[in-house]
């Protein structure tokens, strides 16, 4: 949009009807993002099993938790001690490990990870992620979620296979999951990972 000699915008000087809406929308959004929340407290994020995946879920920052974002979420997933994920595609992801071991096969490249690792999935790569430690893999998955369905392009296929189960895995409260992470390192500072 053009800036007016004072970097003012000029088309909110119209007076057109077209002018007139494109004001209100702006301002209306200009509202929603002023009134979206921007912040959680780890005691509110709920810990959900979703069967088809094979992982327990909780949404850190979404728009059905009251966030205004437009382009990214952002969630934790904990993968239960030696399973495995279902095999699917999506647009790309950024996966951090937060605890927990094992890899990921992304089209036929395994990649071995471990706490503090940084996993980027391109977009359209068939991955699936295993679970090779006794305790559970949590990481914080980084997805342009909301952008996808904006654009109707939201799309996640799955090849197949099913994720295996631990049936016997439960985990603690998000808050609970989490505070394991500092004394686990604690615990174990020289922990070194075979890649």
């Amino acid at each position: 949009m053009a800036e007016g000699p004072g970097g003012e915008e000029r088309w909110l000087e119209g007076r057109s009807r077209l002018f007139r809406e494109r004001r209100l929308r702006r301002e209306h959004d200009r509202q929603r993002r002023l009134n979206g929340r921007r912040f959680i407290k780890a005691s509110e994020v709920e810990l959900e099993y979703e069967a088809k995946n094979g992982i327990w879920h909780g949404g850190l920052v979404s728009q059905d938790l009251g966030f205004d974002n437009r382009i990214i979420e952002v969630d934790c997933h904990i993968y239960p001690p030696h399973t495995k994920s279902v095999t699917h595609k999506h647009n790309e992801a950024i996966i951090f490990v937060l605890r927990g071991r094992g890899y990921s096969l992304l089209d036929d490249e395994r990649i071995d990870w471990g706490p503090g690792d940084t996993l980027y999935i391109p977009a359209g790569v068939w991955h699936q992620h295993e679970v090779l430690s006794d305790e559970p893999a949590m990481v914080i998955a980084i997805k342009p979620l909301p952008l996808q369905e904006y654009l109707g392009e939201m799309n996640i296929v799955y090849k197949g296979d099913e994720p295996t189960a631990n049936p016997t895995f439960r985990p603690g409260t998000f808050l609970e999951e989490f505070q394991k992470i500092n004394r686990e390192a604690i615990a174990a500072p020289d922990r070194t990972r075979s890649e």
